[in-house]
């Protein structure tokens, strides 16, 4: 019987979406027949978005007694669909990150506890969820791949000066991804041959633009928006530093903000590229200060003093962005996220 893999739209290009895809292919690499199942608009407007959803729920009902486990690739939509699945059926879920830290988590407890078994993407959500009063199943480790490269792509050599990229969405509801940081870091560091592409679209896109150019950056400082993986790709190989200072902690209201892994980090370094990142969150799993990166504290202050010291010292790019491609092939490649997959599902249902 097969495994059922539920999701919402995996039409998109996003980090989660993307993990969709792979969990798939490992799936199926490790011989297990899949079905997968993904929320979608069927046509334009509210309409649509109602009628996707009652296909889904109606394809959800049958399929799940005709599986013998379900996956879900969200917490939130495990607990929605909750009601409908039978009540033998073996659930797994998967934890990304903000979506199970802090007051996110209680309403979806009921729902995880009754699975059999969890996944998160990094360490730090591990440790969030594990931090609340439990019970909870057994959570495994389980690192995403980075899709964008073939683990045996050869990177490109790095290019001279100082070369930041920051790969993240540009959405006022996710300032904590430092792009502000960033534009009063480098407005404190103003002289040297850096340069920095801001690749992502959204609607905070226009404040970020005006503030680059009331820091007089704006010679310096490039927004690509939205681009296609080829395009990305190359945005990498003329980088020399990932430069995205998210923030992780708690907001006055109780939600979080910060990043469950932080997919660009390991693509980054699958292109032999360093990268800058704060000190706390899902990233630090790959990222380690003075080998593969800089580690900060969330202030321009010390972002400046790093990228500082990468301009003053272009060698600590090559052996970083070394270093974090010889860690990424090692603990976080393709085949041994099929291979930690595998031993997952292994007497799971």
């Amino acid at each position: 019987m097969t495994v059922l893999l539920i999701g919402y739209d995996l039409r998109r290009r996003g980090g989660i979406e993307r993990l969709g895809h792979d969990l798939r292919a490992a799936l199926e690499a490790s011989g297990q027949p899949v079905q997968v199942l993904d929320t979608r608009r069927l046509g334009p407007g509210a309409g649509g978005r109602w009628l996707g959803r009652a296909v889904f729920l109606l394809r959800l009902t049958w399929a799940s007694r005709r599986c013998r486990l379900l996956l879900s690739l969200h917490a939130g939509l495990l607990r929605s669909v909750d009601p409908l699945l039978p009540r033998r059926l073996p659930r797994l879920a998967w934890l990304h990150g903000v979506e199970v830290w802090g007051r996110a988590l209680p309403p979806l407890a009921a729902s995880l506890r009754r699975c059999h078994s969890l996944a998160a993407s990094s360490g730090f959500t591990r440790e969030q969820l594990l931090a609340q009063p439990g019970p909870w199943p057994p959570v495994q480790v389980i690192h995403p791949p980075a899709a964008l490269w073939p683990d045996d792509t050869p990177p490109a050599p790095l290019p001279s000066g100082l070369r930041l990229l920051t790969v993240a969405r540009l959405a006022a509801a996710e300032r904590y991804k430092g792009h502000d940081l960033l534009i009063d870091a480098l407005a404190a560091l103003a002289e040297g041959d850096w340069h920095w592409q801001v690749v992502g679209d959204g609607d905070d896109r226009p404040r970020l633009q005006a503030r680059v150019q009331e820091a007089g950056l704006a010679d310096r400082v490039t927004f690509s928006g939205a681009i296609d993986d080829d395009a990305l790709r190359q945005a990498y190989r003329q980088c020399n530093l990932l430069a995205m200072p998210s923030v992780c902690g708690e907001r006055a209201d109780g939600s979080w903000t910060g990043e469950g892994f932080g997919i660009a980090y390991l693509e980054a370094a699958m292109a032999g590229r360093a990268a800058l990142a704060c000190r706390r969150g899902g990233q630090t799993d790959l990222v380690q200060h003075g080998l593969t990166g800089w580690l900060v504290d969330p202030d321009p202050g010390s972002i400046a003093a790093a990228l500082a010291e990468a301009l003053a010292d272009p060698d600590s790019l090559v052996r970083r962005g070394g270093a974090a491609r010889r860690r990424a092939l090692q603990h976080f490649g393709r085949n041994r996220f099929t291979a930690a997959v595998a031993r997952w599902l292994e007497g799971q249902g």
